[in-house]
């Protein structure tokens, strides 16, 4: 094998290799990939843009994922606000989960912009769309609740 080609291979086959010990953390999972495949014992996270100086919120929402395949471990945010406006600033909601058994669950989660929610949210009880008063326009789709579903398979390790 020539020099050069050690120099390009080496560094390729290295991260590969890392990147099978799982040294990169859990699988961050985007807006757009609603079906997820993870093995148990595997630690994943759906994250998802948020609006914070919009006064939107991101909550899981009933029904909520079978305890006995995924389990929810954590919810972090990341704000990046302007310095210059107080109560701006916008970024991204992690939601983490560990994969511990095998089988299939839905994870919902509840987009919540300003006054489109109703419920307990991280207080407690179910996060749910506000319902709109009779006779009342329906608002427009940015300003309506939105319900995100996740469809997770956990392979048995």
């Amino acid at each position: 094998m020539t020099s050069v080609l050690r120099r390009v291979a080496l560094p390729a086959l290295l991260m590969t290799v890392l990147a099978g010990c799982g040294l990169t953390g859990p699988d961050t999972y985007e807006l757009d990939e609603k079906h997820i495949e993870v093995d148990q014992g595997e630690e994943f996270t759906l994250s998802v843009p948020v609006d914070t100086a919009m006064g939107e919120w991101w909550y899981l929402t009933s029904p909520e994922p079978d305890p006995d395949v995924v389990r929810k471990t954590d919810k972090r945010e990341e704000i990046e606000a302007d310095d210059d406006a107080v109560g701006s600033g916008s970024g991204t909601d992690f939601f983490d989960f560990k994969a511990v058994g095998p089988g299939t669950t839905e994870i919902r989660l509840i987009q919540c912009p300003h006054g489109a929610c109703a419920g307990g949210g991280d207080a407690g009880g179910p996060v749910t769309p506000s319902p709109v008063p009779s006779g009342s326009p329906t608002p427009q789709k940015k300003y309506r609740a939105t319900i995100h579903t996740y469809t997770v398979t956990v392979r048995k390790s």
